[in-house]
């Protein structure tokens, strides 16, 4: 079964729980783009620094003997090595490899790869046509001696010796990223997070003052709404009394006329006299529904029972078999038997309007509602139904939406749903107390 409830008490209270829930997300969101961002910061500083390093490395280091080297040169192959050793020893680098154009390795800090072939990379294509490039990878294209486990830093730099282009590459311990990027997260983060905790502790004082102004406005808001309602219950009233000691009084004595002076006509002239009492009998009873219409009260304490019978007794003068059950009832609020009232003639107008239905149930009984006394009204009837969709239900008729806001205003539970075997059914859960 579909339930409406209704609108949410306390909204300015929520909503500054959702004001302080959406800072903590904020604060937790910050500090987790913080660490992201520094570890992105710290990745690109590692690339850039190895960049700088196997540049420098490349041009003042290898190349101004490599050429000597490969043509064969005495003495400055192993010069070449001596130097890459000093800077191996040092653990600044990792490996250092001399490329051909066709992937062949001229030159590498460890002897036993050189002369190793290998198809030429993308990184080596880019290095042979001038550009650095610089990337983090899992592990080397060629396996190396002292290689590190874990990932490596590897830079791809343009080289040339005896008038060729060559590719110079070489290999960084990548923990200095991780490094730098803890560094700056404990820069980073205290200034990101303090930065917003100082706004939000700006921000909570005034958010509190305006959530306490809107509730302060919202009770404003009920009090002068109740106050409406009242002064309107206070004219039914009034209007109800007035039609009830004034034109009910004067039809019922009227009719208490037409049967004294019935027995003192003429025969012949009876008949007149009995639709004349006719008349005014039905004159009554309408003007005595009307009063109640008017003003509930008129059918709360030992007459709500009867006076939602004869509810139900309307439709079925129209036509439709109603069938009544009252069960005997916990003490109501007049508030709550008045919304009782309103609510089954609401529903019992909708049948007859919109239903097309032949029979109709109408039950009021106790219940308990999450662990209270509560009263639950029930109307019931083998029509049409409902339409598909639940907003539908609920908007699809004035009549719902006013038993759905009497509900709320009453505390209760409004429930729209199908009876089994066809048709609709109508539930409203009112606390007792």
């Amino acid at each position: 079964m579909a339930v409406t409830r209704g609108r949410l008490r306390g909204g300015p209270r929520r909503a500054l729980a959702v004001f302080l829930g959406t800072a903590v997300v904020g604060l937790a969101l910050a500090s987790a783009g913080t660490a992201v961002l520094s570890g992105r910061i710290a990745r690109e500083n590692a690339l850039a620094d190895a960049e700088g390093i196997a540049q420098h490395l490349s041009r003042y280091l290898v190349a101004p003997v490599l050429g000597d080297a490969l043509a064969g040169v005495p003495g400055r192959a192993d010069e070449l090595q001596r130097r890459v050793e000093n800077r191996l020893q040092d653990r600044s680098i990792q490996a250092v490899f001399v490329w051909s154009p066709a992937g062949e390795v001229l030159y590498c800090s460890d002897p036993a790869l050189t002369g190793a072939i290998t198809p030429p990379t993308p990184e080596l294509r880019a290095a042979l046509n001038g550009t650095v490039v610089a990337d983090v990878d899992d592990r080397a294209e060629l396996p190396f001696a002292g290689e590190v486990s874990g990932p490596l830093v590897e830079v791809y730099a343009p080289i040339s010796a005896g008038g060729r282009k060559l590719a110079f590459e070489a290999y960084f311990d990548s923990a200095n990223i991780d490094q730098d990027a803890a560094r700056l997260r404990g820069r980073i983060l205290p200034m990101a997070v303090g930065a917003l905790c100082l706004l939000q502790l700006v921000q909570v004082p005034v958010a509190v003052s305006l959530a306490r102004r809107a509730r302060h406005q919202e009770g404003e808001q009920a009090s002068l709404m109740q106050r409406t309602l009242s002064a309107s219950e206070h004219e039914r009233g009034a209007i109800a009394a007035d039609v009830r000691k004034g034109a009910v009084r004067e039809l019922t004595r009227i009719g208490e006329g037409l049967a004294v002076l019935r027995d003192q006509v003429p025969a012949d002239h009876r008949s007149l006299v009995d639709k004349l009492a006719a008349a005014v009998a039905t004159a009554t009873l309408s003007l005595r529904r009307l009063i109640i219409d008017l003003h509930p009260r008129e059918a709360t304490g030992p007459g709500l029972g009867a006076s939602l019978a004869d509810l139900a007794g309307r439709l079925g003068e129209a036509g439709t078999e109603v069938t009544v059950h009252i069960a005997a009832l916990p003490p109501l609020r007049p508030e709550t038997e008045v919304a009782i009232y309103r609510s089954a003639r609401e529903t019992l107008t909708n049948v007859s309007r919109h239903a097309s239905a032949t029979r109709v149930w109408l039950r009021l009984e106790p219940v308990q509602a999450e662990g209270a006394p509560a009263v639950r009204l029930q109307v019931s009837d083998d029509g049409v139904g409902f339409p598909a969709g639940p907003s539908q239900r609920r908007d699809g008729h004035l009549g719902l939406r006013l038993v759905a806001d009497r509900a709320e205003d009453a505390g209760g539970v409004l429930g729209l749903g199908e009876r089994p075997g066809g048709g609709a059914c109508v539930t409203v859960v009112f606390p007792a107390r």
